[in-house]
Formats: C-alpha cells, sequence, structure tokens
C-alpha cells in the first residue's frame, strides 16, 4: 500500500508550487522572469555553436522519434526529452547564464528550455502568465534547495545545478502539464532517482559541464511525463532515510530555509545576470582588473606580477591546480581559469565570448601574463563573505615598482548592481553573430518584444518561433 504523501517538505512545495497563480506575483518578479527568459534565449543562441554541440546533436538527431519539440536554432523537431538535452546544454554551454550566487546555483539554463519545449507542444497552449508563474515556482524551488545547504558545492563538489535542476525542471514542467498533487510528487520522486552531477567537471573544464545542465532538463521532462501516466516515485524525496538530503549532504541543510516566506518571497530576485562569459567566481576579479585598466591606464609590457585575493570556494574552483589554470588548453578550461580571464581583461580590456575560442586561447601575449597572476585565499575575505561568490581584490605590481589594487564586492549583473531590460536586450545582441546558424534581425526583434510582452502572450509557442 502507498504511504500517505505529508511527510516530506516535497509536500509543501508541491502545495506551493500548485497554488502559486501569475495574479500573486509582485511586480519586481514578474520583471526579473522576462529578464531570465531574454538572457537565456540569448545565451542559447550563442551556445548553439560551442564545442560538442554538433556532436550532441547530431545523436539527438540520429535517434529520430517522434517530431513533439524543436531543437533551438537547427530546427530539427525530435521527442520533448531530446530537445531539451540539446537546448539546456545550449544555455549553458558558454557559462554566460544566470546565476543565484549565494544558492550557487544555474537554474533558467534548465527551467527555461524546459518551459519552452512544452509551450511548443500542440497538445498544450501555453499563456504568458502561466510560463511566468512556473517560471517563477522552478527556480524558486531550486534556490531554497541550495540555500539550505550548510556546505558550498565549491567545497563538496556537488554540481547542485544539475542534481537540483532537476528537481525545479520537474516542477516548471509538473505545473505547465497541469499534473495534480499525487502526480507531482511522484514526478519529484521519478526526479531524485536521476539527481546527479560533479564539480569535476568544471575543475578540468570539459564539455560535460553544460550536458549537465541538459541532462537535468530532460529528466525533469521526463519525470513529470512518466508521473502523468501513472508511474510511481518514492514520496519522502527530499527527508527520507535515503533521501536527497541525507544522501547527497549527510543531512547538513536547513529546512526552514526551503520554507521560509514561501509563496511571499521569489528569489529569482537575486539571481545574477552575467556580464562576461565565464565562471562567476572570477567576475568580481575581472571588474577589478578592467577598472584598474582603465583608470590607470596600466599597460600590460609593465606589469611584473598581480595577486588576486578571493575565497576558498572561488580558489577550489577557478585558480585550482594554479599550473594547468595559468596555461588553460581549451575554451571550457579558459571560462574556469581565473588567471586567463584576467589576463584577457587587462590585455584586451573587455572579456567576450571571442576570447575563448581555440586562436584567442593560445594568444602569447595574454598567456604571458596568466603566468604572473597568483591567486590566494584571503582569510578575511573567507570570513566575511560565507556563501557569496564575491568580492576579490587586484594586487598589481608593476616593473618600477610601483602597485595598485582594486576591490570589487558587486560585479555587474549582481543583485546590488543589477542589469536593467535595456542591458539585457544589449547581452542579448551580443549573442546572435555566435549562432550556428543566422537568425533574421526580424526575428530577433520579435523576440524581445515578445518577451517584453510575455505576460500578455496567449501562447508561448511565438518565442520560440522565433528561435527555428
Amino acid at each position: 500500500m502507498r504511504k500517505e504523501i505529508g511527510m516530506d517538505i516535497a509536500s509543501e512545495l508541491v502545495d506551493y508550487a500548485g497554488g502559486l497563480n501569475f495574479d500573486g506575483l509582485p511586480t519586481e518578479v514578474i520583471d526579473s522572469a522576462k529578464k531570465v527568459v531574454l538572457d537565456t534565449c540569448g545565451v542559447m543562441i550563442a551556445g548553439s555553436a560551442a564545442p560538442g554541440l554538433e556532436t550532441l546533436i547530431d545523436i539527438i538527431t540520429d535517434w529520430g522519434g517522434k517530431h513533439e519539440s524543436s531543437i533551438l536554432i537547427y530546427g530539427d523537431k525530435v521527442p520533448l526529452p531530446h530537445a531539451v538535452l540539446a537546448n539546456g546544454t545550449m544555455a549553458r554551454a558558454h557559462d554566460f547564464d544566470e546565476v543565484h550566487e549565494k544558492a550557487m546555483i544555474h537554474s533558467a539554463a534548465s527551467i527555461v528550455p524546459t518551459c519552452l519545449a512544452i509551450a511548443e507542444n500542440d497538445a498544450v497552449r501555453i499563456n504568458g502568465k502561466d510560463f511566468i508563474s512556473a517560471l517563477v515556482s522552478g527556480m524558486d524551488i531550486m534556490a531554497r534547495l541550495g540555500l539550505s545547504l550548510e556546505r558550498s558545492p565549491l567545497v563538496t563538489g556537488m554540481f547542485i545545478s544539475s542534481q537540483i535542476g532537476v528537481f525545479g525542471a520537474t516542477v516548471a514542467a509538473g505545473k505547465l502539464l497541469r499534473l495534480d498533487r499525487r502526480e507531482m510528487i511522484n514526478a519529484l520522486g521519478i526526479a531524485y532517482s536521476q539527481a546527479a552531477g560533479t564539480v569535476q567537471a568544471s575543475v578540468e573544464g570539459s564539455v560535460m559541464v553544460p550536458i549537465q545542465i541538459g541532462l537535468a532538463a530532460r529528466a525533469g521532462i521526463l519525470s513529470a511525463i512518466l508521473a502523468r501516466r501513472g508511474i510511481e516515485g518514492p514520496q519522502d524525496v527530499f527527508q527520507g532515510k535515503f533521501g536527497y538530503f541525507p544522501v547527497y549532504h549527510q543531512n547538513r541543510y536547513d529546512p526552514s530555509i526551503v520554507l521560509r516566506n514561501l509563496g511571499k518571497h521569489f528569489e529569482i530576485t537575486n539571481v545574477s545576470i552575467k556580464a562576461f562569459p565565464c565562471c562567476l567566481c572570477s567576475h568580481a576579479a575581472i571588474s577589478a582588473t578592467l577598472q584598474l585598466a582603465k583608470e590607470e591606464r596600466i599597460n600590460p609590457q609593465e606589469v611584473d606580477r598581480i595577486r588576486v585575493r578571493v575565497n576558498q570556494g572561488c580558489y577550489n574552483t577557478v585558480c585550482y591546480p594554479l599550473r594547468s589554470k595559468r596555461n588553460p588548453c581549451s575554451s571550457q578550461e579558459g571560462r574556469f581559469s581565473l588567471p586567463y580571464v584576467v589576463a584577457v581583461a587587462l590585455v584586451r580590456g573587455h572579456v567576450s565570448l571571442k576570447d575563448f575560442t581555440t586562436e584567442a586561447i593560445q594568444d602569447r601575449e595574454v598567456r604571458s601574463l596568466a603566468n604572473k597572476i597568483t591567486p590566494i585565499v584571503d582569510e578575511a575575505i573567507e570570513q566575511r563573505s560565507g556563501r557569496i561568490i564575491g568580492p576579490a581584490v587586484v594586487e598589481l605590481t608593476l616593473k618600477n615598482g610601483r602597485t595598485t589594487s582594486r576591490r570589487v564586492d558587486f560585479m555587474k549583473g549582481h543583485p546590488k548592481n543589477p542589469m536593467t531590460m535595456e542591458d539585457c536586450e544589449k547581452k542579448f545582441r551580443i549573442c546572435l553573430p555566435f549562432s550556428a546558424r543566422p537568425l533574421g534581425k526580424g526575428k530577433m526583434s520579435a523576440l524581445i518584444k515578445a518577451v517584453r510582452e510575455l505576460d500578455a502572450l496567449n501562447d508561448v509557442s511565438r518565442i520560440k518561433d522565433c528561435l527555428r
């Protein structure tokens, strides 16, 4: 006999998601959702030509199957789970997607493609208000689960963006597919069976960094579909004897954080929309370096050495092992190398998508400067920062002995230094030239307009029509 629902926080999360509707969302939450959607569409476009994507899409199209949802940019229609595997990977491919700094998760890359894929399904017409509600609930639950953890994933090595991503994508998919309470609980239980992910991929600069997100998105849709067809999953998903928190985190979490102000406060307003296409752990250092370069007109040839002070989590992710981080061999390794991106910022005066091509990675001037950069763990920053990624201090010494430094606490895109919708549109257009296939200016203008008017759309598939 099946046990009664209600013994696990999964029950309260499902009740929250099921009861959330657009009319209960504050204006700032709706505005944040629109920015997240446009930002994710842009990074998916840029990610469509990233290393490994063509191979992944070849595999998916070779599988064939029912024509349900589009692989964005490429246009091929494949089964729903296969489409989100490709599209979720695109969204994460350049590490240009949003991140919740304190929870240390990327959520939109798994949830936005999931919602778009379902919106394209002919059997279910999704309007903008329902789309926003599903997006907000999925991202909110992901952030709350991440915030509840006592230990940082940068320390434990758990890639919770994909581990927890399966739950967020499942909630968003289940909400759009109109699962009932029992079905949603089952869907989360099914999702738990597919929760996985490791930071080791980030440390090594592997293409599995973005693919892990694609797998999480696929698991979310698959879980919702299985539950809708009557497949049952475990009920004590998070707190059972062998639930997510005991097994993955040794019960080192605070359940009150998951449930606090549920339905009243929405974590989507606390995400950072990235200004640079690389790991957020380097963004404060990049910002400090760009300030130094601009304000003091630093000539890279005159630099003797640079020290960058960061916290332990950032050091583990983008500074270790130092020898390989100073000498990245691929675009993915470059994105997870603080010495490389700081050197790029000083030499080129920017850090952009074109700085991670195979040719750019091999630039001799940048590599020479990267080998003069020494990151260190600053105990004061470590004690003060706690779970957050910043701040960073860049200390530069010139060959003539002069020293100078800059500290950045809140990089551009942080909730305390946020991007406007206009900033997001500018970033979106920056992504367009990197598409695997040309996209017409008319379509892109129509997409921006559709996102701005998202809450008024009767059919969200209009957005996806612009992306294929």
